[in-house]
């Protein structure tokens, strides 16, 4: 009996023993399966950080290639720069030195004489007597870009004189400043057309009133002092209407204007860039008569009569002239007229 009872005991021993070794085989069989996955996951990390690291280096590299291949250009670039900058400072340099080559040649050469020299002005041992004289000056066809020039020129030396003005247009304005100085201001033309101007009593007057109406419209003046275009004795009225200045010397007056002619004439007229000799020169050929009335002109391509001004005016003075503005009384220097 104590024999089976401790059998049974021994067969129960035995039988946790083997639950035991079957537990312990299944815990370590578990833990070597984890450390197994572990080394995998470790493994497969380690492969990835390493194939970013690879990557990285990658790009580095093809970034720093990409920079020196730029690097490489821009130093192409400027290398064929600084070689253009050396050619084109050596063709200056080239010029230069043929420029002063010329110049020295040219300094060195002897000017040839002009046969036809312009005469000089009379020096001051050659100045007339005029006094007892007195001068109009009158500008015709301004205003223009010249009009602020001769107005500080008459202004400088206490000078007043007539401008025969036409219409201007963006110089209209400096109407206002002839006034205002104390210069007369007349009609000459609103378009200067001598065939629109000429075709016509009728288109004469309404050129003139036009003319009238801007002078007052600029300056609240209403003038009757006037000049014909091409003056009274102008032949140019002729292919446009025959007799029509003998029926218009008569009817301006009839009309209450006083009509202008010149009885003196720097010359201008002629053309634009006449030079200043001949203005000096023409305007000291001073007529009898004690009213000396000088035609020049106020237009943009007068330039050589506004530099000729100054020493016209310095001229008559020290010939002893006076200077006078035109009225409804001065002399009129009245041409002959012939149409």
């Amino acid at each position: 009996m104590q024999s089976l009872k401790e059998n049974k005991l021994f067969k129960i021993a035995i039988l946790i023993l083997a639950v035991f070794v079957l537990a312990l085989s299944v815990t370590v069989a578990v833990m070597a399966s984890k450390n197994r996955a572990m080394r995998t996951a470790d493994l497969s990390a380690s492969q990835a950080l390493e194939s970013a690291a690879e990557e990285k280096a990658s790009l580095e590299e093809a970034r720093a290639s990409e920079a020196q291949s730029y690097q490489d250009q821009l130093n192409e670039q400027s290398a064929a720069h600084a070689s253009e900058k050396d050619a084109l400072n050596q063709t200056i340099a080239d010029l230069n030195k043929q420029i002063s080559i010329k110049r020295a040649a040219e300094a060195t050469t002897l000017p040839k004489p002009n046969p036809n020299p312009e005469p000089l002005p009379a020096g001051p041992s050659e100045i007339p007597d005029l006094s007892g004289k007195t001068i109009y000056l009158t500008f015709d066809d301004g205003p223009s870009p010249r009009t602020p020039e001769i107005l500080k020129i008459l202004k400088d030396n206490g000078v007043k004189a007539t401008f025969f003005v036409i219409n201007g247009g963006k110089y209209n304005h400096y109407m206002q400043d002839i006034v205002a100085d104390g210069h007369a201001i007349a009609l000459h033309s609103y378009t200067h057309d001598y065939a629109a101007i000429y075709a016509s009593d009728e288109a004469y007057f309404n050129d003139l009133q036009k003319i009238s109406d801007v002078v007052y419209n600029e300056t609240g003046v209403r003038t009757n002092l006037i000049r014909f275009p091409g003056g009274s004795s102008n032949t140019k009225s002729k292919k446009y209407n025959q007799g029509i200045m003998t029926r218009l010397t008569q009817e301006v007056e009839n009309q209450g204007y006083v009509y202008f002619d010149w009885n003196l004439s720097s010359g201008d007229a002629n053309g634009n860039s006449i030079p200043v000799n001949t203005i000096i020169n023409n305007c000291r050929k001073v007529p009898k008569s004690n009213a000396v009335i000088v035609l020049m002109h106020d237009a943009a391509g007068k330039r050589t009569t506004v530099e000729a001004l100054p020493e016209v005016i310095a001229y008559y003075k020290a010939a002893g002239c006076t200077f006078a503005a035109l009225n409804a009384s001065a002399p009129t220097a009245h041409q002959k007229v012939q149409n």
